[in-house]
This record gives C-alpha cells, structure tokens and sequence, in this order.
C-alpha cells in the first residue's frame, strides 16, 4: 500500500516543551501529508487525547509538571489508549533513558536534533504495523486458551517487520520463551492447573513488554516476542531479566503453590537470520542452550551454538539407531560391604558404543535421549541386558548377589511400569530378589503420593530399592520414612572432598543416622580414596562403591573381579587406634626436630604431613591425639585448619606453633575456640615433651568421658 492513502488519515500529537521543536516536527510531518496536532505540556497532551485519540504521538521526555515518562506509563494504563503507538523524542542518548523509555511503554527513541527522513520513516513503519495488526482477523490469528497472536500470525507480524527492517535499515529481536517443567505441572496437578499456568504466563509476559511488541503462543509452553527496532545487547538483557524475573513470582492453584520459571533464547535480526524460519531456529538453539546450563536463565544466540546444536542434532540420529544396531553395552561396579568387606552388589551402569565418537559415558546422551523420547527404549534395554546377564551368571553359579538399575521419570512415571516389569521379569525368568532399583530423590520427590503407590508395587514384586543421590533433592522426611525403599545412596558431591569440609561431614553424619533410626542401609557412591572411606566406616556408613576398589568395568573384567572373590581388607580402612599419635603439620625443620626429640621421651607415634590436604587425609584415616601446626601454613592457614579440626575431631587437642608472639592470631584462635594451646619460640625439649604429657593426658580423658574407649 502506498503512504498517501493513509497520511491523509494519520493524526499525529506532538508533545513537547520547546515551542521550535514542535514547530520543527509540524512542518517536518505536515509536509508529508500527516494532520498534526501539538501540545506544550503533559497536562495539556492527555487532555487533548481524551477529546480525540491520536494514531499516533511524538512525546518528548524532559518537560516541566509531566515528564514523558509520566504522560506514557498514564496512556498505558488505560485500556482506552494504551494501543497508541507512542515515539520518545530526546536530547539524550543514554541506555539507562532508552530503557526507562521502553519500560514504561514507548515503541521508538528518536533523538535530537531531527531528520526529516528518519522521522517519516519511522513514523510510517509504526502506523503500517499498528494499520496490519487491526485489519488481521483476530480468531484466525490467535491462541483461543491466552487470547495471544498463535504461530501463523507470529509469522505475519515478523515477516512485515523484517521487510521495514530491510527498508529503512533497522534492527529486530525474538525471544523464544519455554516454561520450565511445565509437563510436571500438568502430570501433578492436571490439565488444567496447566492451562491456569500458561494463561498467567501469557499476562505476564505482556506487562513486561512495550504494546507495540508482539507475543505470540506458538504451541504447549512455548512463547514467542518480538521486539521491533531500537533493540540492542544492552536493551534485550534487561527484558529478559525483567521476564525471568516476573514469571518466578509463586502462583497459587487450588491451594498448591506453584513456582513457575522459564528459559529464554534471543536471537537478533539480521545477524542471526536473514528470514522468519532460521531467525525463530536460531532463537529456539539459544533457548535449548539456557535449558543446558540449568533451566530459569537467558541466551544469546551464537555461531558456536548452532555448531553445537548441529552436533547435537547429529548425535540424536545416531542415539535413534544405535539400540538396533547393539551400539550400547553395560559396565558394571560393585557394591562392598563394609562391615566384612564382600561384594554384595552390582551396579549396571550404560554405555555407548559410538562408531565414531567411541565410548560415551551416559551424561553424553542420558539427558538427550529424555529429551527426543527414547528413554523408555533404553530403559527397558538396560533391564533386560542385566536381567539376561545375571541369569548367565547364575547359572555358572558365579554370582548371587543382586543386580541395581537406574530408573529413568520417564520409565517410573509410565502407566504400568510396575505390571511391565513382572512381566519382563516372567520373560527372563530371573527371580525379583536379583534386581535393584535407583530412584533419584528429586524424582520421588515430584509427586509423593504417586511415587508411594509405584514404590508399593515394586516392593511387592520383591524388587530392592535404593534411593540415589540422596542429600541433593528436598525430601519430606514424613514420606521418606514411609517410602518402602531400602538403602540411600549418599551422594558424590558430599564424599570427594569430606575428609576436610566439616559441612559435608556434617551432613554425611546426619543422613547415616536418620537412615539408621528409620532401619535403613546407607551405601556411599564415587568412593576414591582410603582416607575417605576411613572416615565414613568410622561414622557408621554400610556400604560404599567407587574407584577405590572398582571402576565400572565391562562384563568379562567384572566377571574376573567376581571369580577371584576380591574383598576389601577392613583392617586398612580401619582407624588406627593401636598407639597414641600426634601429627605435625609443617614444612618448618626446628618444629620437627623439636617434636621428634620431645617425642623420645614417652610412647607417641609421630605423623608428618606438609600441608592441610595432606594432613586431613592423614587425620581420617588415623586416631590421632594431637594435632601441631604451624601458624604461617601455606593454604588455608593455622587457625581456619585447627578450626576445621575442631570441628570434625572435637576430641583432638590442638596446638598452634608460631615464630614470634603474635596477640591478634593468638586471639582470634582462642575466640574460635580452635586451640589448646599457642606456644611460640624458643621452646626446648623437656619443656615440649611435658607439654605433649598434658596434651596426651587430656585427650585421654575426653576419650573416656566420651565413652569412645
């Protein structure tokens, strides 16, 4: 359509201060065939607007009584006016003054001093859209659910705005909006609780986007924006902050709370597409790439991105052929008993061949094959491998001990699963004591009630249960207690660095006694060291599994494992308590040989280490009575070492060895309680080894009192 048809319809208002400016923008509009309207103050502009509405308005932001912010956030907040296009106009060329623009409802920033060009343009691309958007259909174009433009007038609305783009050299932006979780709410609560969650979505996506943008609800939980002209790196972070943050604000359903977020991936016009479909792909990549790297966070889109999203593409093809093609294998870990050191299980852990990228751990295509829906496949792969592979084992009469599989939510939470694995289990004729199942506890955690029943059910069969990963999720101890399940599983993350962070401690201990009070095992996975599983045998832990006696291996290797009966050698995890010890903590060598001579004179093994990771190690895997360390000690320092001590060995008796006197760390070791004594030089050998005598002397004592001998 040509503009002469529609300037002599256009009514612009010209709001601003400076009498030249308005006549300036007259002249500049009336030329060009708009019937123009102006006005000198705030005040003035909404009192004209309420006698006749403008199609348009040119509002300048720095005016006396009503700024422009003022006059835009009052027409927006009428249902009256607030589809009127409105076009900032300022001296100022700031972000922080375009972004308030934008907020408050503005389309466009022009700054002075004008073009008579520029501001025609823009004036005519603004009114072409708002004239294209009220001669659409609404019915056909729109999601009947949220009332939002639907996926074909999403492409309507971009492509007219792609063509102004590439007319008058202006840039676009697309979000593409996923919520997260979204079937969760559905499966928990139903389908409508899910409707309720999509159309508060849809509101609050409009409050935080200028009118003059288009939202569409392109299917399910996915939302589209587009962001016309005057959108920048800058600009587009701040919405989608402001996005992520509105939509974590709680809803309340029926007296459920629900906690929505989203993920969101922009990508911008022309530089990340030259057209409708790859601008949309390209904002979709990004959108995956913020689910990646933990859901609720925004991306941009990138060349990288597509490459990886290429790559990713790739590898789904792949992972669809590789069950019929026997590309997965499964390695298997046992499980020890640390009370006498047997194996008393297997963990079958999944494996990918690839012909070309080799042998892929499950992390490298678990999460993807959850995502394309092959899960269920897989799953049902795993069960039967394990279930076939046992059987063998048994009958060589080389294995008895049972079988643990990872349940997947798709698998769990499948109608039925409990019925499908009687039936598997009558197929293979392999007995249901042989398996175990790992559930994660943030799994169990999505719907107690139905993971009870499920649990109920499986429990009946005679199948063990294990809870995985436990510590990780946000369990209700009033289901745990009633989940049939039979051992927890500690997670990783609080075993690899536990012989030196009381916290992890901490929690290790707390979950081994709330397992032992509610008559459960507690097996501790991604074991790598002897002074690790020192410490938690110490602290009453039944079970462990890890690198430290076992990798995963394949089938024939484990096989080798199980024929040459190998057990773990208790007496070497076990704390020596045999003789007294001290430990020195120093790479100081008037310490040492102070300490060694000073030890001649009574019954103390003396332990060395140069440093904290060192001396921790040692501290877990020995009982020791005394602790020395130097105050200067490179890394976290004497006092913060003698502190952690304190709080994973309260029974120990601390020294703290310094060069001079120093009042403000002797002080600050005494108020956090971390030390016995400070000594500082010169000290001679009698006078150590009398002090090492009281040291001894009360730590024996505390030991009694404790009741620990």
């Amino acid at each position: 359509m040509h503009l002469a048809a529609d300037k002599d319809l256009a009514d612009v208002l010209v709001v601003d201060d400076t009498p030249t400016d308005r006549e300036l923008l007259a002249a500049i509009l009336s030329g060009h065939g708009y019937r123009v309207r102006s006005a000198a103050s705030g005040v003035t502009a909404l009192e004209q607007i309420e006698r006749a509405q403008p199609d348009l308005i040119l509002l300048d932001i720095h005016m006396p009584e009503m700024n422009g912010f003022e006059v835009c956030r009052h027409l927006k907040q009428s249902k009256q006016f607030n589809g009127i296009p409105v076009i900032f106009v300022s001296v100022s060329d700031d972000t922080d003054s375009k972004v308030a623009a934008f907020n408050c409802g503005g389309i466009d920033y022009v700054t002075k001093p004008f073009r008579s060009a520029e501001i025609q343009a823009r004036i005519h691309a603004h009114l072409q859209m708002k004239y294209a958007r009220d001669q659409l259909g609404f019915q056909a174009g729109h999601d009947t659910l949220t009332g939002l433009p639907n996926r074909n007038l999403l492409t309507d609305r971009l492509q007219q705005a792609i063509s102004f783009a590439d007319r008058y050299g202006g840039q676009l932006g697309v979000a593409y909006i996923d919520l997260d979780k979204f079937k969760t709410v559905n499966d928990r609560l139903g389908h409508e609780a899910g409707d309720h969650l999509l159309v508060e979505a849809a509101c609050r996506l409009q409050s935080c986007v200028r009118e003059s943008d288009t939202i569409a609800r392109i299917g399910g939980d996915e939302f589209v924006i587009v962001f016309y002209d005057q959108i920048c790196e800058n600009v587009a972070a701040h919405a989608m902050q402001r996005i992520l943050d509105c939509m974590a604000e709680p809803i309340v359903y029926e007296g459920y709370s629900i906690v929505p977020s989203c993920s969101i991936g922009f990508a911008f016009y022309p530089q990340d597409g030259g057209d409708v479909e790859t601008l949309l792909k390209n904002a979709d990549i990004a959108m995956y790439r913020a689910k990646e790297l933990g859901r609720n966070n925004s991306q941009f889109f990138t060349g990288e991105l597509n490459q990886r999203m290429n790559e990713r593409m790739a590898l789904e093809r792949s992972l669809r052929l590789a069950i019929e093609r026997e590309e997965f294998v499964l390695h298997y870990q046992p499980r020890i008993d640390l009370r006498g050191g047997q194996v008393i299980g297997l963990e079958a852990l999944i494996r990918w061949q690839h012909p070309e990228l080799g042998l892929l751990p499950p992390l490298h295509f678990i999460p993807l094959a959850e995502e394309a829906g092959l899960i269920g496949q897989i799953g049902d792969w795993v069960i039967r491998t394990a279930c076939a592979q046992h059987k063998q084992w048994q009958q060589q009469a080389l294995l008895q001990v049972p079988i643990a599989i990872n349940i997947s939510p798709s698998q769990f939470l499948n109608p039925g699963f409990a019925q499908s694995i009687a039936s598997t289990l009558r197929d293979m004729d392999v007995a249901a004591c042989h398996l175990e199942f790992d559930f994660k506890e943030s799994l169990l955690m999505q719907d107690p009630a139905a993971a009870m029943r499920i649990l109920q059910e499986l429990k009946v069969l005679g199948i063990g249960l294990s809870i995985d990963d436990f510590g990780t999720g946000f369990s209700n101890l009033g289901y745990l207690k009633r989940f049939p399940v039979d051992r927890i599983k500690l997670d990783p993350s609080f075993i690899s660095e536990i012989q030196s962070h009381p916290d992890d401690l901490a929690i290790a201990d707390a979950v081994i006694a709330m397992a032992h009070s509610l008559r459960l095992k507690v097996a501790a996975e991604g074991m790598e060291s002897g002074s690790q599983l020192a410490l938690l045998a110490a602290h009453g832990c039944d079970e462990m599994q890890g690198d430290y006696f076992s990798p995963a291996l394949p089938a024939d290797l484990c096989l080798a494992v199980l024929l040459e009966k190998r057990v773990l050698e208790i007496e070497k995890i076990s704390r020596s308590r045999h003789l007294p010890a001290m430990l020195l903590v120093s790479r100081n060598e008037n310490s040492r040989r102070a300490l060694s001579a000073a030890s001649q004179f009574a019954r103390y093994r003396l332990l060395e280490a140069s440093d904290a990771r060192e001396a921790f190690d040692l501290l877990a895997a020995e009982e020791v009575g005394i602790v020395l360390c130097d105050q200067g000690m490179s890394g976290i320092g004497g006092v913060e070492f003698l502190s952690r001590v304190k709080q994973m060995y309260p029974n120990t008796v601390r020294i703290l060895l310094g060069g001079e006197f120093d009042a403000t760390v002797s002080a600050d070791a005494i108020n956090r309680g971390g030390i016995y004594k400070f000594l500082h030089q010169p000290w001679s050998e009698r006078a150590m080894a009398d002090m090492l005598a009281d040291a001894f002397a009360r730590y024996e004592g505390s030991v009694r009192a404790a009741g620990l001998h």
